[in-house]
Protein backbone atom coordinates (compact mmCIF):
# COMPACT_ATOMS: atom_id res chain seq x y z
CA UNK A 1 0.00 0.00 0.00
CA UNK A 2 1.76 3.43 -1.29
CA UNK A 3 0.71 6.40 0.93
CA UNK A 4 0.37 10.03 -0.18
CA UNK A 5 2.28 12.05 2.20
CA UNK A 6 0.52 15.11 0.97
CA UNK A 7 -1.57 16.39 3.99
CA UNK A 8 -3.16 19.36 2.26
CA UNK A 9 -6.66 18.52 2.18
CA UNK A 10 -9.21 21.22 0.60
CA UNK A 11 -12.30 22.35 2.42
CA UNK A 12 -14.93 20.15 1.12
CA UNK A 13 -12.79 17.38 0.14
CA UNK A 14 -13.10 13.75 1.45
CA UNK A 15 -9.97 11.55 1.93
CA UNK A 16 -9.47 7.75 3.25
CA UNK A 17 -6.72 8.23 5.28
CA UNK A 18 -4.21 8.14 8.51
CA UNK A 19 -4.78 11.24 10.97
CA UNK A 20 -2.67 12.09 13.71
CA UNK A 21 -4.81 13.98 16.72
CA UNK A 22 -3.57 15.95 19.61
CA UNK A 23 -5.47 16.01 22.52
CA UNK A 24 -4.34 17.34 26.54
CA UNK A 25 -1.21 17.75 24.63
CA UNK A 26 -1.04 13.82 23.87
CA UNK A 27 -0.82 12.40 20.19
CA UNK A 28 -3.53 9.54 19.03
CA UNK A 29 -2.99 8.13 15.72
CA UNK A 30 -6.08 6.99 13.82
CA UNK A 31 -5.50 4.48 11.06
CA UNK A 32 -7.69 4.06 8.08
CA UNK A 33 -10.61 6.72 8.66
CA UNK A 34 -12.83 8.64 5.85
CA UNK A 35 -12.28 12.51 7.15
CA UNK A 36 -13.71 15.46 5.44
CA UNK A 37 -12.30 18.34 5.74
CA UNK A 38 -15.08 21.00 6.98
CA UNK A 39 -12.54 23.55 8.49
CA UNK A 40 -13.93 22.69 11.76
CA UNK A 41 -11.97 20.82 14.59
CA UNK A 42 -12.27 16.92 14.77
CA UNK A 43 -15.33 15.04 16.06
CA UNK A 44 -15.82 11.47 14.89
CA UNK A 45 -18.21 10.18 17.49
CA UNK A 46 -17.09 6.64 17.26
CA UNK A 47 -13.44 6.91 16.68
CA UNK A 48 -12.96 9.37 19.82
CA UNK A 49 -15.48 7.29 22.23
CA UNK A 50 -12.68 4.63 21.79
CA UNK A 51 -10.35 6.90 23.19
CA UNK A 52 -12.98 8.20 25.90
CA UNK A 53 -12.38 11.60 24.25
CA UNK A 54 -15.81 13.40 24.36
CA UNK A 55 -15.24 16.50 22.60
CA UNK A 56 -13.57 17.75 19.37
CA UNK A 57 -9.84 17.29 18.72
CA UNK A 58 -7.40 19.19 16.63
CA UNK A 59 -6.05 17.22 13.64
CA UNK A 60 -1.93 17.25 13.78
CA UNK A 61 -1.41 15.42 10.66
CA UNK A 62 -3.07 13.76 7.39
CA UNK A 63 -1.68 10.39 5.86
CA UNK A 64 -3.54 10.70 2.54
CA UNK A 65 -4.70 6.70 1.08
CA UNK A 66 -6.76 8.31 -1.47
CA UNK A 67 -8.97 11.14 -2.17
CA UNK A 68 -12.56 9.86 -2.56
CA UNK A 69 -13.78 13.73 -4.23
CA UNK A 70 -15.89 16.49 -2.64
CA UNK A 71 -18.99 16.17 -0.55
CA UNK A 72 -22.45 16.80 -2.95
CA UNK A 73 -23.63 20.49 -2.41
CA UNK A 74 -26.28 20.37 -4.15
CA UNK A 75 -29.73 21.02 -2.91
CA UNK A 76 -31.81 19.91 -5.91
CA UNK A 77 -34.37 16.96 -6.45
CA UNK A 78 -34.63 15.48 -9.65
CA UNK A 79 -37.84 14.76 -11.24
CA UNK A 80 -39.15 11.29 -11.49
CA UNK A 81 -41.87 9.84 -13.97
CA UNK A 82 -43.45 6.58 -13.82
CA UNK A 83 -42.91 4.45 -16.55
CA UNK A 84 -46.00 4.02 -19.10
CA UNK A 85 -44.64 1.44 -21.52
CA UNK A 86 -46.16 -1.86 -21.15
CA UNK A 87 -44.48 -5.27 -21.49
CA UNK A 88 -45.20 -8.26 -23.58
CA UNK A 89 -46.89 -10.94 -21.26
CA UNK A 90 -45.01 -13.58 -23.44
CA UNK A 91 -41.56 -11.87 -25.00
CA UNK A 92 -40.93 -9.32 -22.01
CA UNK A 93 -40.11 -6.71 -24.35
CA UNK A 94 -41.78 -3.34 -24.31
CA UNK A 95 -44.23 -2.17 -26.76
Amino acid sequence: MQINKQNNVQRGEIVYCNITILHKKKEYLLEKMVYKNDGKLFYHKSALNELKIEEPVRVKNIEIITRLGFENKTKEFTEVKANTETRNKITGIYE
